[in-house]
Order: structure tokens, then C-alpha cells, then sequence
């Protein structure tokens, strides 16, 4: 098949998890990938290249895969973004939560354009994103800049199904002085759960994705065992002067609060959601392994980036907390983990900078009410403060 009668999959957002996760999947699925990016020198490098490679490594070594068939749009080319939409076969992002406003105003003059031609193919947009209701959350934005007359259109024509999405990419490639400047390291494993009930027409065939009926069970199973322990491991890697993540891991003090964070989090999510103890085991040791690998090295600081964020009430490390708190347990390991995350005080990262400055003018009582959330009379704020004290 020539590349021109292949189908198209809009896809913004050209960095790392464009490219080493959702834009590779895409093309081994049989797609050709436009990516839309706002980073001009990216843009005109992908135009000029039409390919690059994305290397996996972890349990099973190394593997290089060329990713070919790929052009880029940069996002102020409205005209051509438009265009592109009004065919693509599918369209997902890889953005960030907070970019999701300012793309939908174009994904949504895709979609006038699709009902102005009476497009009767079903379009799923999917936000590969990590936060919780991701394609919902860009449903409602998108939605503020479509006219009424095409509601309908929208509602039996286009899907979005919200997802789960899981992959380290550090993001270690020099684009500057690569002989690949493209060229990203991926661990193997990867995770891509899509929400049945949210799609429109037949589900998109690609590569290595799962249909969920019960997609909060999945988010919550991801994002309190592996991102709750990722953030523990570098908090706590951090404040012990480690560089990697791998390097936390062999320190033995910071691997027991990590194994014991996962621990609790298990009990939790296996009581909350009854799912089978052993498949949870497995799944956490299995956190602990892509933790351990040495060939993909990921800063603590990428890890613990944004700490305001991770600690407030509903996120990663105070959610999980309270719940099992709820359930009658004793968070002591994601206690200590939170008072890592509150003192977190990388200089490069303006939440850490934040953080360091509220607890100076304000205490840490304030903290814990402002950014987690917390009553500082409540039995979690005691465990952190207790923990904080130790520490």
C-alpha cells in the first residue's frame, strides 16, 4: 500500500511520548502519523528526516524500531491542521493536561470542517495524558468553540474514550548533537487502556491497546502503585543525594519505603476494587523491576518534577493515603514519602521553589491545608508531621 492510501492519525504533540510512545504504536499500527507540534526547529527536522528511531531496552535487551511515514504541522498552521483533521482516521494527544485548552480550539474548526463535508467516518480522539477523565477533559474544551448546529454531528460521529497510558521515556536524547537527532530510548514496557464505552464506531486497531469496561480500576491500579511509587523513590532518592532512579533503588533504606508505599497501596486498591491479590503482586513487583533498569536511566529530578501538583488531595500520594487510612490501614511509608515530596527543594523546579518558600513564611500546617489538602488535625497530616520530624 502507498504511503498516500494509508490512514491518517493527527497526533500533538512531537516530544518524547509522542514519538517514543503514541506516534510509534500509531505507525506499527498502519497509520500514517502527522504530528502537530509548536516547537518550529522539531517541526522542520521531522519534515526534513521522515523518519527516526525509537531503541527499547529492559528485561529483554535492547531493539531499535524506524518509525517511517511521518510528516509535522506546526501548530500556528491552522489551514493544514484543519485539513488534516477533516481525514484523519484517528487523532490523540501527548501535550500535557494543561496544553488541552489552547489545542482545542483547533481540534474543534477540524470538526466543522468534518460536518461542513458530512465526514460519516467515526473520529476517536483520544488524550494520552496523565489525569484522570483525559479525553472527557478535552470533550469539554474542545466542545466551548463548536457551534450548536454541529452538536449532533459531534455527538454520533466523534468518540472520546478516556485512557490509561503508561511508559517511562526519560527523555535523554541531545537533539542538538545526535548523529539521530530524532532518536529516543523507550523502556519496553508499555501500557495503552482505552475506555470501551467511550468510543465511536468500530475500536481503531492499534498496537498493543486494551478496551477497559472499568477504566477508574485501571487508572487507580497505575496511578497508585507505579506513579505513587515512582514519586516516593524520587523524593526520597533526592533528599539521599541520588542522581537516577536506579540509583535510589539499590540504596536499601529507600527501597524499603518504596516496596512498602507499594505495599499499601496494594491493600488499599485490592480491597477498593477487588482485584486478585497475586495479580496485584505481580503487577507491583513488576514496578519494582522497571525501577531497577540500569540502560534507561531517569533523573529523580524528571520523576519529582512538579511536587505541588503529585501532593495535592486527590493525586498520587495523598489520595491513596486517605484511602487506606479509610479502610483502616497505617500509610507509615506513604507518610514518609510525603514529607520527602513536602521538602522537595530542587531550585530548577518552580513548585519545589514554591513549596520551600510557603513552608518558610508559612509552616508546615499551611502546607498541608493549601497544597495536600489536609486538616492539620487529621490522622494523615499527624503521620506526615511525625514522619517530618524524623526525618
Amino acid at each position: 500500500m502507498a504511503e498516500s492510501d494509508l490512514p491518517s492519525a493527527v497526533h500533538f504533540g512531537a516530544g518524547n511520548i509522542g514519538r517514543g510512545f503514541i506516534g510509534l504504536l500509531l505507525a506499527q499500527s498502519g497509520f500514517r502519523v502527522v504530528f502537530v507540534d509548536a516547537v518550529e526547529s522539531l517541526v522542520a527536522l521531522i519534515n526534513e528526516r521522515k523518519s527516526y528511531k525509537v531503541i527499547t531496552v529492559g528485561e529483554e535487551g535492547e531493539k531499535t524500531i524506524t518509525v517511517e511515514g511521518i510528516s509535522a504541522i506546526h501548530v500556528r498552521d491552522e489551514k493544514q491542521i484543519v485539513d488534516e483533521i477533516s481525514r484523519a482516521a484517528i487523532l490523540t494527544t501527548a501535550v500535557g493536561p494543561g496544553a488541552l485548552p489552547a489545542i482545542a480550539p483547533l481540534i474543534a474548526r477540524g470538526l466543522q470542517r468534518r460536518a461542513d463535508l458530512n465526514v460519516q467516518l467515526p473520529l476517536n480522539i483520544i488524550a494520552c495524558e496523565n489525569a484522570e477523565d483525559n479525553s472527557q477533559l478535552l470533550r469539554r474544551f474542545v466542545v466551548e468553540h463548536l457551534p450548536s448546529t454541529i452538536q449532533g454531528y459531534v455527538e454520533k460521529f466523534v468518540g472520546f474514550p478516556n485512557c490509561v497510558v503508561d511508559r517511562v521515556v526519560p527523555g535523554l536524547d541531545d537533539t542538538s548533537k545526535s548523529a539521530e537527532p530524532l532518536s529516543i530510548t523507550v523502556e519496553e514496557y508499555f501500557s495503552f487502556i482505552v475506555e470501551r464505552r467511550g468510543l465511536a464506531g468500530t475500536p481503531p486497531s492499534i498496537k498493543g491497546m486494551v478496551l477497559s469496561d472499568n477504566l477508574k480500576a485501571d487508572l487507580e491500579r497505575k496511578l497508585f502503585t507505579f506513579n505513587t511509587a515512582h514519586a516516593v523513590a524520587a523524593y526520597i532518592g533526592y533528599r539521599k543525594g541520588c542522581k537516577f532512579i536506579h540509583e535510589a533503588m539499590r540504596d536499601p533504606e529507600i527501597r524499603q519505603v518504596v516496596s512498602g508505599s507499594l505495599d499499601e497501596c496494594s491493600a488499599m486498591l485490592i480491597r477498593r476494587h477487588n482485584l486478585a491479590p497475586e495479580e496485584q503482586k505481580q503487577y507491583a513487583a513488576k514496578v519494582l523491576r522497571r525501577f531497577e533498569c540500569v540502560a534507561l536511566p531517569d533523573p529523580v529530578i524528571r520523576a519529582g518534577r512538579d511536587p505541588k501538583r503529585k501532593l495535592a488531595h486527590d493525586d498520587r500520594l495523598i489520595k491513596p493515603a486517605r484511602l487506606a487510612l479509610e479502610q483502616g490501614g497505617s500509610p507509615s511509608y506513604l507518610a514518609t514519602g510525603i514529607a520527602a515530596a513536602i521538602y522537595y527543594d530542587y531550585p530548577g523546579d518552580s513548585q519545589a521553589a514554591e513549596l520551600s518558600h510557603n513552608l518558610k513564611q508559612k509552616g508546615l500546617d499551611k502546607v498541608l491545608e493549601e497544597v495536600c489538602g489536609l486538616s492539620p488535625d487529621s490522622a494523615l497530616a499527624k503521620l506526615i508531621k511525625e514522619k517530618a520530624r524524623r526525618a
